[in-house]
C-alpha cells in the first residue's frame, strides 16, 4: 500500500504541471503506462510564438511584461490541456507542447490541430479584452498576433537532462520541423502552418495547401498547409468553393501558367 501511494504521489508531482488533472489521475492509477528514459513513438508537436514580441516587450516594464506574458500563457496552456496535450516547456513567450505521450492518444494530430484552432479563438478573446483596457490610450492598441507550427512524426520522448536535473521532454528532427513551420507562418501571411503528415491525420478539418518547402536542416522539401477551421467549416459550401479555386491557382502556378494563377488569386 505504501509503495503504491508513493508511486501515485511521484506521478502527480512529476506531471501535475505538464498535463491535465484527468490525465495525471489516469497515470497515478496506472503508473506502469509511464516508460522512464527515452522511447521512440509517433507524436504531434506544436509550437506557439507571439509575433514581434521583442518590440512589444520594450514598451513594458518588468511588472507589465510579466503580467502580459502570464495572461497570454495561461489560457493558451488551458487549451492544450483541454485537448489532451502535454506542455513540454515555455521558451519566453513560446509554448512547446506535444501529443501522444505519456498517455496514448490515437487522435494526437487531430487534437493538436483542434488546440491550434482553440488558441486562435482565445487570442481573439484576449485582444478584445486588451483593446477595451487600452481604449483611452493615446498610442492606441496594437493587436497581439501569433504563429503556430504543427508537425507529426517519430520522436524520442522521455526523461531528458542530467543526473542533477531533468525534464520529461521530446527530441528529434520532426520536433525541429514543427519549430521551423511556426517560423514560416509569418512568411506566408497565416497564423497556423501544419505539415503534410499532420494534414493527412487530420483530414476532416479545413486546410489549404501553401507550398512545397525545403526548410533549413532538411534536404527534402515538405508539403505545408494552413489550417482554416474545424469540420463544420470543412463541410461548408463556401469553403469547398474556395478550396477548388485555391487548388486551381496552385496548379496553374506550378505549371507556370502565370496569367491563370494571377486570375485565380
Amino acid at each position: 500500500f505504501l509503495r503504491t501511494e508513493s508511486e501515485r504521489r511521484w506521478v502527480r508531482g512529476a506531471f501535475g504541471r505538464y498535463i491535465s488533472p484527468a490525465v495525471v489521475d489516469r497515470l497515478a492509477e496506472h503508473p506502469e503506462r509511464l516508460t522512464l528514459g527515452g522511447e521512440m513513438r509517433e507524436m504531434t508537436i506544436l509550437f506557439n510564438d507571439i509575433r514581434d514580441f521583442t518590440a512589444r516587450s520594450e514598451r513594458l516594464d518588468a511588472h507589465g511584461l510579466t503580467r502580459f506574458v502570464n495572461r497570454y500563457l495561461t489560457p493558451m496552456t488551458e487549451v492544450v490541456l483541454s485537448q489532451r496535450g502535454t506542455i513540454d516547456k515555455y521558451i519566453g513567450d513560446c509554448i512547446m507542447s506535444f501529443w501522444n505521450a505519456p498517455i496514448d492518444d490515437t487522435e494526437h494530430a487531430l487534437n493538436a490541430c483542434r488546440a491550434a484552432l482553440g488558441m486562435r479563438e482565445e487570442l481573439k478573446r484576449l485582444n478584445s479584452i486588451w483593446a477595451a483596457e487600452q481604449a483611452g490610450d493615446s498610442h492606441g492598441f496594437d493587436p497581439v498576433r501569433f504563429g503556430i507550427g504543427v508537425n507529426t512524426g517519430i520522436c524520442c520522448v522521455g526523461n531528458m537532462g542530467s543526473d542533477q536535473r531533468f525534464d520529461y521532454s521530446v527530441l528529434g528532427d520532426d520536433v525541429n520541423l514543427a519549430s521551423r513551420l511556426e517560423g514560416q507562418s509569418k512568411t506566408y501571411g497565416v497564423d497556423i502552418v501544419i505539415s503534410e503528415t499532420t494534414e493527412k491525420e487530420a483530414a476532416s478539418l479545413a486546410t489549404l495547401e501553401l507550398d512545397l518547402l525545403r526548410v533549413k536542416g532538411r534536404t527534402k522539401p515538405v508539403r505545408i498547409f494552413t489550417l482554416i477551421g474545424d469540420e463544420t467549416v470543412a463541410n461548408s459550401t463556401e469553403f469547398k468553393a474556395r478550396k477548388v479555386r485555391h487548388d486551381t491557382m496552385l496548379a496553374a502556378y506550378r505549371a507556370r501558367d502565370w496569367e491563370k494563377a494571377a486570375a485565380r488569386l
